[in-house]
This record gives C-alpha cells, sequence and structure tokens, in this order.
C-alpha cells in the first residue's frame, strides 16, 4: 500500500482570524503538527518492528534482533505538508525533515486546502490512498485505512466514510468529546440528502457496525482510494475552489467530496469505529461549559 497525504498548514504571529489555524500559538501549533506527521508515521508507516532480543552491540547494526510487524503498515508513506510564502512553522517543529515534504503552493492562505487537492490531482496512479489532514489532527489507530478499504469493499466506491473527531481532558467530567456532532438537514441540502440510504450496516469482528449519512459532513479531512480519487479528479467541479460550504477551510475539506460521493460516518453507538483527535481543544472545556 502507498498513501498520500497531504496537510494545509499556516501561521501568521498576528493572528487575525477565528480558525485554530489562524491562531498565535506557534508553540501550540507547531507541536500539533508535529503530533499529526509522527502520528502517520507510527500508524501507517513501514518503520515500524518488534524487538526478538537484545545482543552485544555490532558496529554499524545496533544490538537488537528485529522482526518486521504490522503488515497493515503501507510500503510507502509521503506527506507533503503545503504552506504559502514564510507563514508557516516548519523550522519550528519537532520532526526530523525527512518524515515530511515541505510544498510551497501559490495560493491565498485561506485556500491553501484547494492547493492540496491539486497535489493530490498531480500524483494521480501512483498512490493506493489519497489523503487530506486538517495540521492539528491525530491518528492512532493503524488499521484505520485498512477499515477505509473494508467499508468501500463492502459497500461501494460510490461512498466514503469520514472518522468521528473528538477531543479529551483528563480535568473535565467528560474524558472524551466528540465535536462534529449533527446539524440541522437544511444546512447542506443544497448539496447531499442524507435521507438516500439513510444507514449501511455490516458484522465486523463478529460485531454489528451501523453507518449513518450524517447532516454535518465535514471533520478536516478525507480519505479516497485511488479510484475515488480518479473519479474526483475528472468532476468538472475539481479544483472551482468553491468556498461555500460554511467557509473556505471547511470547503476544502468537505465541499468537494460530500458532492461527489455519499458520506457516512458510524453511527453515535460506534462512533470509535473511526475516529481522529483533535489536538486543539476548542470545545470540551472552553466552549462546552455545562457540567
Amino acid at each position: 500500500m502507498k498513501v498520500l497525504v497531504t496537510i494545509p498548514h499556516f501561521h501568521n504571529p498576528k493572528g487575525g482570524g477565528a480558525y485554530g489555524s489562524t491562531g498565535t500559538e506557534s508553540a501550540r501549533r507547531a507541536e500539533a503538527l508535529s503530533r499529526s506527521i509522527v502520528g502517520l508515521h507510527q500508524s501507517f508507516g513501514p518503520r515500524q518492528a518488534f524487538l526478538y532480543c537484545l545482543h552485544e552491540p555490532v558496529p554499524g547494526r545496533g544490538n537488537g534482533r528485529l522482526l518486521k510487524v504490522n503488515e497493515q503498515a503501507a510500503n510507502a508513506l509521503d506527506i507533503a505538508v503545503c504552506t504559502v510564502g514564510d507563514s508557516h512553522l516548519i523550522d519550528n517543529l519537532s520532526v526530523p525533515r525527512e518524515l515530511f515534504h515541505h510544498q510551497t503552493v501559490k495560493s491565498d492562505p485561506m485556500m491553501i486546502g484547494f492547493a492540496c487537492q491539486q497535489v493530490l490531482k498531480a500524483h494521480l496512479g501512483k498512490y493506493d490512498f489519497y489523503c487530506y489532514l486538517e495540521d492539528d489532527l491525530l491518528i492512532q489507530d493503524p488499521f484505520f485505512l485498512r477499515k477505509l478499504e473494508w467499508f468501500t469493499r463492502t459497500f461501494g466506491d460510490e461512498v466514503v466514510l469520514l472518522p468521528h473527531r473528538y477531543e479529551t481532558s483528563s480535568k473535565e467530567v467528560l474524558h472524551k468529546l466528540y465535536i462534529d456532532g449533527p446539524v440541522r438537514p437544511d444546512f447542506t441540502a443544497r448539496w447531499q440528502d442524507v435521507n438516500d440510504r439513510l444507514a449501511l450496516d455490516a458484522d465486523f469482528l463478529g460485531s454489528r457496525i451501523a453507518f449513518e449519512r450524517w447532516s454535518n459532513p465535514h471533520s478536516g479531512c478525507f480519505f479516497l482510494s485511488a479510484s475515488q480519487m480518479a473519479r474526483w479528479a475528472e468532476s468538472p467541479t475539481f479544483g472551482d475552489g468553491d468556498c461555500s460550504f460554511a467557509g473556505p477551510l471547511e470547503s476544502a475539506a468537505s465541499l468537494g467530496v460530500m458532492t461527489n460521493f455519499r458520506i457516512y460516518k458510524p453511527a453515535a453507538p460506534h462512533a470509535g469505529f473511526l475516529e481522529l483527535r483533535h489536538l486543539h481543544n476548542r470545545y470540551l472545556g472552553v466552549a462546552l461549559k455545562t457540567f
């Protein structure tokens, strides 16, 4: 399996925006992006092993006998962090530069996500998965992509499964909060009919897992198979820069996918089936103060 991930990243030390990506907290934002990159490698990358035993150090070979592990890991994982000009924190990251590609794009800062789409299209035919991930999201499930493969194999290429984003805290009454709750159906009715094949379900590891059309399709990310990416890239609206869904950041992540596929998310009783962590708590313990 070969995986390409694009991450839009912008930092303005003066701030001036409502999004987390336009905040002024340089250290927090650099740490979040670093964790996002490392998380991808730890979950999907090929550099994983099982410590079989230790022995006397051998010059140039270390002191451990290692076994290859996790057949679900990608043979190749390429991460492109897309930035505009000097408005970024690439030099502040705590990860080796070999773990990602820094790709400068020509774009309005709020439109970097659409530039990421073009990067994905430029590499059609080279990867098995084409992914988009906002710069403060952390994946910790090594079977994340395998679950997506299973989903499309079960229900077809015309459907896309998106994860639920969550925030965590050890100090609040809630230790975990899924943040992308449903919205009014009319909010997205011009792009999707959530009542069209509203629910799906299938057996997975001995349990019946339910999935639903979600009135709120946003997850800050998308993950498409090679055939799905090719299908979307052929759409006449691909790359049109339409920002009419909520705003430019939300539209880059969600609008094109929403208008070309039926989007599902795990039903609430099975929310953890596919999930990723939002590293910047904007709700749990911040906006949410009901406990």
